[in-house]
């Protein structure tokens, strides 16, 4: 057993379906994170939800003229199916409406925070439109950031993923009717970070994370963290009380989101092994993948809620992700610029969308996916060189015999650290296993063109493509000798394959 992790994905608006900016950012990256710890020998439990209470939904529903909770339904749905054909596999998926574990868990977090001063009540000025009545918190809102100047919603920056602060901001207008927005004084709740910042600083930095997050926190820091608004009075979110006050929104609630996932799987679970008790145990790590944008309520806001609170042991990992263009041009549903998940699985395959999406998948910066690139990309990959590597395995070879040891050249070698490097649960690349993968078939193309046998490279792809290409890795593993499978694992550290599978 190499470990113990608990893995989240950013829970998605059900305003809508997936397209592949969203699976080249947390959602690929998170599965194939749990398929290469548990081909590790690792306890995974793989969580996300359906974002039921936020803005964006009201305001979609608002502009469709469906009922938010038909439309969460919905596209909740939707999503679901969409992950399900990308062989994305979610150990549970919560629906966080009147859903009594979510409301358990966001109540708990809130309540800790008002007992031990955490949280407090304070006179903020939130943004309104008189036009159209309606209070400009975050969808209903957009303006310069006062942070960068980019354009955003008075929330989290997609830019610079800072949390602007809104009466600072420049030409905030209401996002129905695009009039000036007014201030109104309200009564809010805010979660009072700089309270904790020495010790959130101390706790992160022990954090494992990519540059680009590392970067943003220190200048974060730099900045100095300021009390965060955790209440929308009169907006959407989750009313915990009588007071509107205590209407608590999304970004609040999303650690809780995860939390209640573990518990409702625990319940339905037939296992004696109980997910929402890793929580509490030192040796487990809460693995979050998330869009870089999404940086201030994960990576501040959430440790901050448990900091304080003894009864959680966890460890914290952060994954984030740019953005992925489409064809040079950031995706865009209102403009039809962009690529449904579902669409691209039905006419291509699954196994070559995962592999491509984890070759352009935007890690540390912003990527693009070529249409073009990509048809090309597959008609060579799975056209042309798999069917001709299948080829060369289909027809057994009596006598070959396994060396002990296995010979390997220094080059599969260096292969096998890379992949192993990139596999590693505090720097882990979903594009570095890619890379090696691809790298693996361009001496297997070179080799087989030539007229050789190159069987190690061959046994190699098969066994490191399995949390990348499922269902290929299979094939091909079924097709191989169970002696040569069982000592490439053994030499490999993977878990050992049955005769039976």
């Amino acid at each position: 057993m190499s470990g113990q992790f608990i893995v989240t994905i950013t829970p998605p608006t059900p305003n809508g379906d997936l397209h592949i900016g969203h699976i080249a950012g947390p959602f690929l990256s998170a599965d194939v994170f749990t398929r290469t710890q548990r081909l590790k020998g690792a306890r995974c439990y793989l969580v996300s939800y359906s974002d039921d209470y936020q803005s964006y939904l009201k305001r979609k529903a608002l502009e469709s003229g469906i009922n938010e909770v038909t439309l969460a339904k919905v596209n909740s749905a939707k999503i679901q199916e969409s992950l399900r054909m990308t062989d994305i596999h979610i150990d549970h998926w919560l629906e966080s409406y009147e859903n009594r574990h979510f409301e358990d868990a966001v109540q708990m977090l809130y309540e800790f925070g008002l007992e031990h001063n955490l949280i407090e009540l304070k006179t903020s000025l939130v943004p309104y439109c008189e036009h159209c009545q309606i209070w400009g918190y975050e969808a209903f809102a957009r303006g310069g950031c006062n942070h960068c100047g980019n354009s955003s919603d008075p929330s989290q920056c997609e830019f610079c993923a800072m949390a602007p602060d809104s009466p600072e901001m420049t030409d905030l207008r209401c996002t129905l009717c695009n009039q000036s927005l007014v201030y109104k004084s309200v009564e809010r709740m805010f979660l009072k970070l700089p309270m904790v910042a020495q010790a959130l600083r101390t706790h992160l930095e022990k954090a494992p994370m990519r540059t680009q997050l590392r970067t943003w926190l220190n200048d974060a820091f730099e900045r100095g963290l300021t009390d965060w608004g955790i209440t929308r009075p009169g907006e959407s979110g989750l009313k915990l009380y009588k007071n509107e006050a205590h209407r608590v929104h999304t970004w609040f609630m999303g650690q809780a989101g995860y939390f209640a996932a573990l518990k409702e799987l625990s319940e339905q679970s037939a296992s004696p092994q109980d997910a929402y008790e890793l929580l509490f145990d030192p040796t487990t790590h809460v693995v979050n993948f998330l869009g870089m944008d999404c940086s201030y309520s994960h990576v501040l806001a959430y440790p901050a809620q448990v900091l304080l609170d003894q009864r959680f042991k966890f460890k914290n990992v952060f994954y984030t992700n740019a953005f992925l263009k489409l064809d040079g041009i950031d995706f865009s549903t209102s403009r039809s610029h962009a690529i449904w998940v579902r669409d691209l699985v039905s006419d291509a395959c699954v196994d070559s969308v995962r592999f491509y999406v984890s070759l352009v998948t935007p890690e540390e910066q912003s990527e693009n996916f070529s249409v073009e690139a990509f048809w090309a990309w597959r008609k060579h990959i799975f056209g042309e060189l798999l069917p001709q590597i299948v080829s060369a395995i289909s027809v057994p070879d009596v006598s070959r015999k396994m060396p002990h040891p296995l010979m390997l050249s220094e080059h599969e070698t260096d292969l096998i650290r890379q992949w192993q490097k990139g596999a590693q649960h505090d720097d882990f690349s979903m594009k570095s296993i890619a890379s090696v993968l691809m790298q693996l078939l361009e001496i297997i193309e070179v080799q087989l063109n030539a007229g050789e046998q190159p069987r190690n490279c061959i046994v190699l792809f098969a066994l490191l493509s399995e949390p990348t290409m499922p269902r290929l890795s299979q094939a091909l593993q079924q097709q191989l000798g169970f002696d040569e499978r069982t000592a490439f694992n053994a030499l490999l550290g993977l878990r050992q394959v049955s005769k039976d599978e």
